[in-house]
């Protein structure tokens, strides 16, 4: 795995963790958004995950650095397989910089 600042970072853009964050539950890229209910405070993108990783797997693995409010692994639809990525959504946003700062992260074996 390698890894994605926030979307305004200066870093270059060379990894599979990416970091986003939003004020007023926008939409954004994959997936929706819906009434507005519920504003991702920080929302990562986490790929180049093993076939083995699971939703507990990742929340056990990120709840060591803030509050995990959801955990999701994108599945094929015909399959069911994972596709070697994911989204995580954290309470704060504070809780992604603490991740970016304790880089690489190695989850199932894989860094």
């Amino acid at each position: 795995m390698s890894y994605y600042g926030h979307a305004n970072a200066t870093e270059p853009a060379t990894a599979s963790f990416h970091a986003s964050t939003s004020s007023n539950g926008g939409g954004g890229g994959g997936g929706g958004g819906g009434g507005g209910s519920q504003i991702d405070a920080a929302k990562i993108f986490v790929g180049g995950l093993s076939w083995q990783t699971t939703e507990e797997t990742l929340r056990y693995h990120f709840e060591q650095y803030g509050e995990v409010v959801s955990v999701e692994v994108m599945r094929d639809r015909n399959t069911g397989d994972p596709r070697g990525f994911a989204f995580v959504v954290f309470k704060s946003d504070e809780t992604v910089d603490l991740i970016l700062k304790n880089k690489p992260h190695e989850i199932n074996h894989k860094v």
